[in-house]
């Protein structure tokens, strides 16, 4: 085996007791600051010099001096220590530091949460997050999601048969599961101005002369809308995409008439390009939740996120 070579260091504790009176050019001072007597300041400089063989300080009647090797180890000594400093301190952060995950409905995290974020980075510099988006049901006991932003139904609620139905699904397991309700799910009928080329849409009935944007994670929110209004869906559908925000491009750029979310028109940046034709608000059954489970509801970051979303929710409403 081979031999293993031992450090020639200097006592520790002397090294920090002289760094700290070179510093303050005061031995008072330093035993001080280090919450010790001048006389354990003392011995520890004194050791350090008989380890050394040489004088550090040039004693005076009422003050000390370094001599040219003790200026010489103090800038040494104080640079290393400065090092284990910093080291020590960022090994303590990320220790304490924990990257919380959100997982919100595509749209939502584009037109909602990603543009708010510097005022939780602003409040709180301490948070890590990491955001993902996904419309699929979470398992918050078990997945690695802390926090979840869903839009769907409350098991145990009723709600009316001729609400528009929402066929997302929210959780996997409800048990220990609590939601806090963010806002109501009403979908609107939008399109382009140029769309309707100066005419009036006066009832729903008058919305099937123009293209209809569906949208594939919310399939019967057009059909199930127009029942409401009394009217029967075209069995064809021109035009779907996969998200809300997409089906919002295309009604922009005038291909269609799109029906989406209220919450999601009003957050959407080009919201004053677009017309709602149809004023009577229909809530779906459901509405958009954020959902924590009780195994991470105590800890101290999910506690400040669920209060920062909950903030920025009542600031829309």
């Amino acid at each position: 085996m081979g031999q293993f070579l031992k450090r020639k260091l200097p006592p520790m504790t002397s090294l920090r007791g002289f760094e700290a009176a070179a510093r303050h050019m005061s031995f008072s001072d330093a035993a001080n600051e280090l919450q010790l007597t001048q006389g354990a300041i003392s011995r520890q400089i004194k050791s350090l010099e008989d380890y050394l063989n040489f004088p550090l300080f040039i004693r005076k009647t009422r003050q000390v001096a370094l001599t040219p090797a003790g200026s010489e180890l103090f800038h040494v000594v104080r640079d290393a220590l400065d090092q284990i400093e910093h080291a020590t301190s960022q090994v303590r952060r990320k220790s304490r530091s924990k990257t919380f995950v959100i997982s919100v409905l595509p749209t939502l995290a584009s037109t909602w949460i990603m543009p708010r974020l510097h005022t939780l980075t602003e409040a709180r510099s301490d948070i890590d997050l990491r955001i993902v988006t996904s419309i699929e049901p979470v398992d918050l006991a078990n997945d690695r999601i802390d926090i979840a932003l869903r839009v769907g139904r409350l098991p145990g609620r009723s709600y009316d048969i001729k609400q528009p139905r929402i066929e997302l699904e929210m959780v996997n397991e409800w048990d220990g599961v609590a939601a806090d309700e963010l806002f109501p799910d009403v979908l609107v009928p939008i399109c382009s101005p140029t769309l309707l080329r100066g005419k009036t849409i006066r009832k729903a009935s008058d919305l099937l002369a123009y293209p209809l944007i569906h949208t594939s994670s919310r399939r019967f929110a057009w059909p199930d809308w127009l029942r409401a209004h009394g009217v029967a869906a075209p069995e064809k559908k021109k035009f779907e995409f996969g998200h809300f925000f997409m089906s919002l491009e295309a009604a922009l750029r005038g291909q269609g008439i799109a029906i989406i979310p209220q919450v999601l028109l009003s957050l959407h940046k080009d919201a004053d390009r677009l017309i709602r034709l149809f004023k009577p608000s229909i809530a779906s059954a459901g509405a958009y939740y954020l959902l924590i489970h009780e195994s991470k509801a105590k800890l101290h970051g999910v506690q400040a996120l669920r209060k920062w979303i909950l903030s920025e929710a009542e600031a829309l409403r």
